[in-house]
């Protein structure tokens, strides 16, 4: 077997380790872009435009449809695309509420327990049994993260307990106050971050089941036009509902905002291509190499692992 027919018989599972490691760095980028004062659905906004400003064009370039197939398809495509930009929002949101290799290791260990269930709902498509032990083993992460979650939120409120223990009645109210205000703030930013993980997450696997299945009757360009490059029509009125654009930036967040856009533009166009030739569900479980890559990626770019 020749190179070229080694890749084309593994492309699949190429393409989807491919997203893999886009969708592990593309998610620190944006935690840097946003400590350093973007806002957040500013941060989403860039990495719509850049979908789009990438896919349109090249849909008009390789001439492929600008609409579906019949008036109902097209339709459902718009329609996905909705979905899809409300769920990737989420997850992006997510990266911002808690540490960014946590969101992954959530949506990572939950993505092929949404993927198979939906995959038979919509698809019919039955689990193997490498799915089903790929299963089990991420959502065993999932837990593994949840529980290390909680045990970080029990030691924060053990140690401001003992610090409100400790402190002598000449001591100002104020410290206390602060060190509770502190404390409810770690902790609800946990709880939304893990929110948002979770229902993003499953928005993402019904578009991206929905997806395959439009995959085979429709070209890779037309889906990705209507699915993922017409978010920022609806994610630029968020911004300036929610947030106040920040546009005095430096050549570094510019620069680090760039790349977050062009890694998540990069990610989506392998996971697409990935999704036409492998099961959802098998794409998913080839995806949870980003949960190691997520961690790896955090420590060395933001020096953290929690």
């Amino acid at each position: 077997m020749g190179l070229l027919e080694l890749f084309r018989a593994g492309q699949g599972v190429f393409f989807a380790l491919t997203a893999a490691v886009g969708f592990s760095v593309f998610p620190i980028l944006a935690r840097l872009a946003a400590s350093a004062g973007v806002p957040d659905f500013q941060v989403v906004l860039v990495s719509e435009l850049t979908m789009a400003c990438v896919n349109i064009p090249l849909c008009i370039i390789c001439r492929a449809p600008l609409k579906g197939q019949t008036y109902k398809q097209t339709l459902s495509f718009l329609g996905m695309g909705v979905v899809r930009v409300c769920s990737t929002t989420m997850n992006v949101l997510s990266y911002l509420y808690i540490p960014p290799a946590a969101t992954i290791a959530i949506s990572s260990g939950s993505s092929p327990l949404f993927a198979v269930v939906l995959s038979w709902l919509v698809r019919k498509e039955r689990a193997g049994w490498i799915n089903i032990v790929g299963m089990v083993v991420q959502v065993t992460a999932v837990g593994l993260v949840a529980g290390g979650t909680h045990l970080r939120t029990t030691v924060l409120n053990d140690l401001v307990n003992s610090t409100n223990e400790h402190l002598n009645v000449t001591t100002d109210i104020t410290t206390a106050t602060a060190a509770n205000v502190i404390q409810n703030s770690v902790a609800r930013d946990y709880i939304i971050g893990i929110v948002l993980a979770i229902v993003g997450t499953l928005g993402v696997q019904t578009t991206n089941v929905l997806s395959r299945t439009f995959l085979q009757k429709a070209h890779q360009l037309t889906v990705l036009v209507y699915v993922e490059s017409i978010g920022f029509l609806l994610v630029f009125p968020a911004m300036y509902i929610f947030n106040t654009p920040k546009w005095n930036l430096d050549i570094y967040v510019v620069g680090v905002l760039s790349a977050q856009g062009i890694m998540y533009t990069l990610s989506i166009v392998c996971l697409y291509r990935s999704l036409k030739i492998q099961k959802a569900s098998t794409v998913e479980i080839l995806r949870g190499l980003s949960v190691a890559l997520a961690y790896a990626f955090q420590y060395l770019i933001l020096g953290r692992y929690d």
